[in-house]
């Protein structure tokens, strides 16, 4: 059921734990098959009669911007000006005609011509005064169909004076001669200033009696407006022309704009009449897409209504609240007026990047030309004042400030979480220790004395390099075997949580005899690391980890390594909309990782944000070692997500966490996933 905005339940995301994997649970990862979904579904707290209201209003907005290829007329000047035409020359016989005027026998001419007798104009008698026939209906603001235009004809009935510009653009007040019309009475005055004016202006569109054609005719209200403005001081230059006057005539003349054929292009009264009816021919399928809208809104709204107010006969309507019903500006309705105007704008904007494509033939001025003509541009303005109305309303600043609230609240709770993925000092101590010691046992092993020397100074160097790291004294800092094991059954009496797991993880990824830098490729050339210390020698030395939970370890970096360096298929499943995202076996760390890696990585990327802070973690998580093994950034995510998939760490979690970072799943896996749309998956 509908919730009206006032009583709608703030949504909450929950998160729950889920299970540690079971050992072994890695087992038979290769046996499951490539494809390992990420299921991606709605979380059921999500109002969902809210959701119903914006996939109604998309389906509304996508089909109404289809039909405009139907009701919409082709943005085309030539083509306005000669439908302009056409219902001028109608419009002047009609009118003629009411006025007494006998078409037998008689042209367009004869019309007018009977018309400009009937209802003379008293500023016509400066028609050479404001430039001749061609140019004193647009220098001359009492021919302007305008309110000024009104204004100047009235004005010039009162004071015998006639308003415009002279050939340089300037305002000019002229003397009207004696034999001008002028009304001898107010009310005269009046009638001849108002319902003369519109007469004989409706005359004029057509043109002149004595010089019918092009160019004789008045210009359009909003090419009026123009001039008019232009006569403001602000717009002439001391002692040079007006140039937008100039602009303004060259509209008016002709010589600015042509046609594809090179013809003139006149932007007058029945040119601005046929863009005007281009113009209303996009609004029919806008207004029919606000209409369904408004419509959709109404009828479910009274649905609710009636359902909620338990209305079964005539009588009971009187329950329902009026205010819940009507299409006014509820915040729901609003967001459904964005959204459908929204969806009207891309589907339009499809459509016209389509036609253009197919018209221009690989031309880029015609495509470019041919989208801007197909465009619905009275759509485009409905749609920027509905996000206007969802701006100013404060919605949509309010859902953005509660959704960045929200999800910094849940990244504290993630990352707060995740810092037992860090070893601490005494464990990274003992971690560094065991990893001398296996390097000084493969150096005992090494029968070759070039390669027992060369593995001997990288051994002195990566203590001294690890020591400085930790701020220690390389002489003290490392404890040998003995000292080691006791220390191991120390910290596991003390702390018998999870670090173990991941000191066996990194333990056995350990691979030494990596180049510090360029100066040392050639010093290892030839050198291997040919002890298994890990799986022989250490679990002799101690008994906290023992040989089942490091193959534990191992299988699951592989499984997670082999995700994220593409070799098995990651398929998504979306139900669309606002979702929350429960993911199993770890894939909570695995879409997390750049945001756990600057918590286990700590002080080591202090100061740095952004990309660069993501490099720097999962490069400071996985170490040098990592670095020199080609894994890199996928790497220290496998040992993050490894991590977490052997810790429990897997949850479900909010749309507004996940969501948010898909770029960073894009930085780390080759492959990243992508949703399908309707709840099917992506192809493998």
């Amino acid at each position: 059921m509908h919730v009206n905005d006032e009583d709608r339940p703030e949504v909450q995301f929950s998160f729950e734990e889920m299970p540690a994997l079971p050992p072994g649970a890695m087992e038979d990862s290769d046996a499951q098959g490539q494809d390992e979904p990420i299921r991606i579904e709605f979380d059921e707290s999500i109002d969902k009669a809210e959701r119903a209201d914006y996939i109604a209003a998309a389906a509304i907005g996508a089909p109404t911007g289809v039909l405009d290829i139907f009701w919409q007329k082709q943005f085309d000047l030539s083509e306005a000006h000669t439908w302009g035409k056409d219902k001028v020359k109608s419009f002047v016989f009609d009118v003629a005609k009411g006025a007494g005027f006998k078409p037998d026998g008689k042209d367009l001419k004869d019309a007018i011509r009977f018309l400009e007798d009937m209802f003379p104009l008293a500023s016509d008698r400066l028609t050479p005064e404001f430039g001749g026939s061609l140019q004193h209906h647009l220098r001359d603001f009492a021919h302007h169909p305008s309110p000024v235009g009104l204004l100047m004809s009235i004005l010039a009935q009162f004071t015998g004076k006639g308003y415009g510009t002279d050939t340089s653009g300037a305002f000019v007040i002229l003397d009207l001669p004696a034999d001008a019309l002028i009304g001898k009475t107010f009310p005269e005055k009046l009638f001849y200033g108002t319902i003369i004016w519109a007469m004989h202006l409706t005359s004029d569109m057509a043109g002149l009696s004595r010089a019918l054609g092009e160019g004789t005719d008045i210009p359009g209200p909003i090419l009026s407006f123009l001039k008019e403005l232009s006569a403001f001081p602000v717009f002439k230059k001391e002692g040079a022309d007006n140039a937008f006057s100039n602009w303004i005539s060259k509209l008016f003349n002709g010589t600015l704009i042509r046609d594809a054929d090179g013809n003139p292009i006149r932007i007058n009264f029945r040119t601005e009449l046929g863009v005007t009816d281009q113009a209303l021919s996009q609004a029919k399928s806008v207004i029919a897409n606000e209409c369904l809208v408004r419509g959709y809104y109404f009828l479910s709204r009274l649905k609710d209504e009636l359902s909620r107010n338990d209305v079964r006969s005539l009588k009971d309507p009187e329950r329902i609240d009026v205010k819940r019903v009507i299409p006014t500006d509820e915040r729901s309705l609003i967001r459904m007026l964005t959204t459908s105007s929204s969806v009207f704008v891309l589907t339009n904007l499809g459509i016209a990047l389509g036609k253009a494509a197919a018209t221009s033939m690989g031309n880029r001025k015609k495509f470019a030309g041919g989208v801007l003509l197909n465009l619905n541009f009275v759509g485009i303005g409905r749609m920027a004042v509905a996000i206007a109305s969802d701006s100013d309303s404060k919605y949509i600043a309010e859902d953005l400030k509660d959704y960045l609230n929200k999800r910094a609240e849940e990244m504290n709770t993630f990352t707060e979480d995740f810092e037992l993925l860090r070893l601490n000092d005494r464990e990274a101590r003992l971690l560094f220790s065991y990893q001398v010691i296996a390097v000084k046992r493969d150096v005992e092993l090494t029968k070759n004395d070039k390669h027992r020397d060369a593995k001997s100074a990288w051994l002195d160097e990566f203590k001294i390099r690890q020591a400085d790291q930790m701020g220690c004294d390389v002489a003290t800092y490392f404890i040998d075997e003995e000292s080691a094991t006791g220390e191991m059954q120390k910290a596991f009496g003390e702390d018998a949580s999870s670090w173990p797991t991941l000191f066996a993880m990194e333990l056995w990824l350990f691979k030494p005899y990596y180049p510090f830098n360029d100066g040392w490729k050639e010093r290892l050339k030839g050198v291997k690391y040919k002890n298994d210390y890990v799986g022989k020698d250490f679990l002799n030395a101690q008994d906290v980890i023992d040989k089942k939970k490091i193959d534990e370890a191992k299988k699951t970096y592989k499984h997670f390594t082999s995700l994220l360096t593409g070799s098995r298929t990651k398929t998504a499943i979306i139900a669309g909309g606002t979702v929350a995202v429960g993911i199993a076996a770890a894939g909570t760390a695995y879409v997390l990782a750049p945001v756990i890696a600057p918590v286990i990585a700590g002080e080591a990327v202090a100061g740095l944000s952004g990309a660069a802070l993501t490099s720097a973690s999962l490069a400071a998580v996985g170490g040098e070692p990592l670095a020199a093994s080609g894994l890199g950034i996928a790497g220290s995510t496998a040992i993050i997500t490894g991590g977490g998939a052997l810790l429990g760490i897997a949850t479900t979690g909010g749309a507004a966490l996940v969501s948010g970072l898909g770029e960073h799943a894009e930085q780390i896996c080759p492959e990243p996933v992508r949703a399908a749309a309707h709840g099917l998956p992506t192809a493998p």
